[in-house]
């Protein structure tokens, strides 16, 4: 049940930012789709950090990893919620 929770808030996080890039908001709304996703994957660290051993500098490219995923996701969300703005005429 909490994987499922995790992806439907993922899901409406990235449709809130794709929103927002069609209603033409600030930037901001990109860091805070970020902010949101960064923190629903890394609240799935401690199965990932088990599956790759556990080793010393696994935790840093974990979270490395998860922070980068989240802000291009959500960067990518508001560019197309932009495009898809531009075509409707928004």
């Amino acid at each position: 049940m909490r994987n499922r929770a995790q992806g439907i808030l993922a899901y409406a996080t990235i449709l809130a930012t794709c929103t927002a890039g069609i209603l033409h908001l600030t930037w901001w709304a990109a860091v805070a789709g970020a902010c949101v996703l960064a923190l629903a994957s890394i609240s799935n660290h401690p199965i990932a950090y088990r599956a790759l051993g556990g080793g010393e500098g696994t935790l840093p490219v974990l979270l490395l990893s998860s922070l980068a995923n989240a802000i291009m996701t959500s960067v990518a969300a508001l560019i197309i919620g932009r495009v898809i703005g531009w075509m409707w005429g928004v």
